[in-house]
């Protein structure tokens, strides 16, 4: 446990300089939050009221030895460590195992530590045996009892056990005999007790066999009550020692499963509506405490104002009688004990006051910070509705936007399409065998006694028909003419007959006449007009499209 010197010191004193190092850590910080407030305080930004006070903490250590099962001091004087004393352990008032008499030292650095751990080791009981030179016959207890705090403030109190158990022997290999063998019979007794407890830890059992030793019965708070517990077991690697190094890694596996559960803290809220709630519960209680102060003081004035007018009375017949002497003297201490007490209870009703008033203002300014939130809150949401509002509404102008740009692009597209009818060469209506041009045949001009019913399959396949005989370029739009002529199948028989039979009549017709130059130079030029306006046509529009506006202009 203590080590050697240097980077070999041991698990009692690495311990301690940590909780050293700790504290001093905490007085520096502590220190330097003061120093901040007192300059925030200096330039206005605060009062001094709110200064908190400095960090203390304090330090005692304290050794003993479990020895044959009784508990001895190593810290006693050296005139007295020959007369040995054993002490008992006794639970205090507060519930707490402690041992009365115990030298507790107060130390202030890691070096004082080492002194008292060196003081101590002198003191301990050791033996020569087959297996150690120096083997421990006892139970070494080192404890270390921490108070820290801000000054003004109740401190905060633990206790550290640092225990250095002796190793388990097997009187067969360490040959000890008379004394030594009845210390190694206390050692094994006492880890096997430490042994059943930690099993009865491990079954949950509703009683645990704190009191077979002096070790566990001192240890019991450790174990079993509000703490943090941690075991080192130490085996030797030596094929000699093969069966006491399982059965410490057997105990030790067994140790590891047992779950005390974790040791109670502190802990702060950070939610405002759980502090809000939390300081209302502390309000009502300073207020029952108040109106109890305030019931007690009223009973002090009442009793005081009677012991007054007894003091009166009694110091009117004080002459008459030296009883009445003695009387008065005895009201005067009675009357001291209660302007005393009365004292007493005013100044707590002042404070439990004090109280109250920090309270109410803390709660008033929490309250202001809850509003203010709450107020934020109600804020964000209604701008998070405006801009919902403002986008919806954008939305709406986007759609209609994209309306009028869709209708504008349609009316432009039928100006396109009327313009290029109206800008091209002329139509005449019975056919001009000069240029060899056809007039579409109006829809008022077709025959509607020959449109009847037609089946839609075979409507597609006489259409289809027609297209490769005639015209070859609109065979891959045939699936976007009949969707337009839906319905109306048999008007589009009839129409594109009528229109192919002209245009067959108008090219025989033109065929027999005598070609002229000039008409064929029109022709040309109405062609690749036409062609042009097909082209920027197709740029504009998808193909399906395309093919049904370009069915009708034909």
């Amino acid at each position: 446990m203590e080590g050697g010197g240097g980077t070999d010191r041991g698990i009692s004193f690495r311990t301690i300089e940590k909780i050293f190092n700790l504290l001093n850590f905490r007085v520096a910080k502590q220190d330097a939050t003061i120093k901040k407030m007192k300059e925030a305080v200096k330039n206005g930004h605060g009062t001094s009221e709110n200064v908190q006070g400095r960090f203390e903490f304090s330090i005692n250590v304290g050794m003993l030895e479990i020895y044959n099962d009784n508990v001895y001091d190593l810290l006693v004087k050296p005139d007295k460590r020959k007369k040995k004393t054993a002490l008992e352990i006794k639970r205090t008032k507060e519930g707490r195992i402690e041992v009365a008499g115990l030298i507790k030292e107060s130390v202030n650095s890691v070096k004082e530590v080492v002194k008292l751990l060196k003081k101590g080791n002198e003191s301990r009981s050791t033996a020569a045996t087959d297996m150690n030179e120096h083997s421990s016959r006892s139970h070494m207890v080192l404890l270390v009892d921490v108070v820290s705090g801000i000054q003004g403030e109740e401190p905060s109190t633990g206790t550290l056990f640092l225990v250095d158990l002796a190793g388990s022997e097997r009187v067969r290999k360490s040959g000890v005999e008379g004394d030594n063998l009845k210390e190694a019979t206390q050692i094994n007794k006492s880890l096997s007790a430490l042994g059943n407890v930690m099993e009865a830890l491990d079954r949950k059992a509703s009683h645990i066999p704190y009191r077979d030793s002096k070790l566990t019965y001192l240890l019991q708070d450790s174990l079993g009550g509000n703490s943090r517990t941690m075991m080192v077991v130490a085996v030797c690697p030596t094929s000699s020692s093969f069966d006491e190094s399982v059965h410490a890694l057997n105990f030790a596996t067994r140790v590891r499963r047992i779950n005390i559960g974790s040791a109670q803290r502190n802990v702060s809220s950070k939610n405002l509506e759980e502090t809000v709630k939390k300081l209302n519960n502390e309000l009502k209680n300073l207020a029952k405490a108040k109106k109890k102060s305030e019931e007690q003081l009223h009973s002090l004035k009442k009793d005081h104002n009677r012991i007054q007018e007894r003091l009166k009375t009694s110091s009117e017949s004080r002459a008459k009688s030296v009883d009445e002497a003695r009387t008065l003297a005895v009201l005067k201490d009675s009357n001291a004990q209660m302007t005393a007490r009365w004292q007493k209870e005013k100044q707590l009703h002042d404070d439990a006051v004090a109280n109250l008033q920090s309270s109410q203002s803390e709660l008033k300014k929490l309250r202001g910070d809850l509003g203010k939130a709450t107020r934020e809150i109600e804020r964000l949401s209604r701008l998070i509705a405006e801009k919902e509002s403002e986008h919806d509404a954008l939305k709406s102008d986007l759609r209609k936007a994209k309306t009028a740009s869709s209708a504008a692009n349609l009316r432009a597209r039928k100006a396109q399409v009327l313009q290029s009818r109206t800008s091209g060469v002329g139509v005449s209506t019975t056919g001009d065998k000069s240029t060899g041009i056809v007039k579409p045949t109006p829809r008022s001009e077709i025959d509607t006694t020959k449109i009847k019913n037609v089946d839609p399959s075979e409507a597609r396949e006489k259409v289809l028909a027609m297209l490769k005989a005639h015209d070859p370029k609109k065979v891959d739009k045939i699936d976007a003419i009949m969707e337009r002529f839906k319905g109306r199948e048999g008007f589009l028989l009839v129409k594109m007959a009528s229109r192919y039979e002209s245009n067959n009549e108008n090219t025989a017709s033109s065929s027999g006449s005598r070609p002229n130059s000039a008409a064929k130079k029109r022709s040309e030029i109405a062609m690749a007009r036409h062609m042009e306006r097909m082209r920027s046509k197709s740029k504009l529009i998808p193909s399906s499209g395309s093919s049904t506006r370009s069915l009708r202009d034909k």
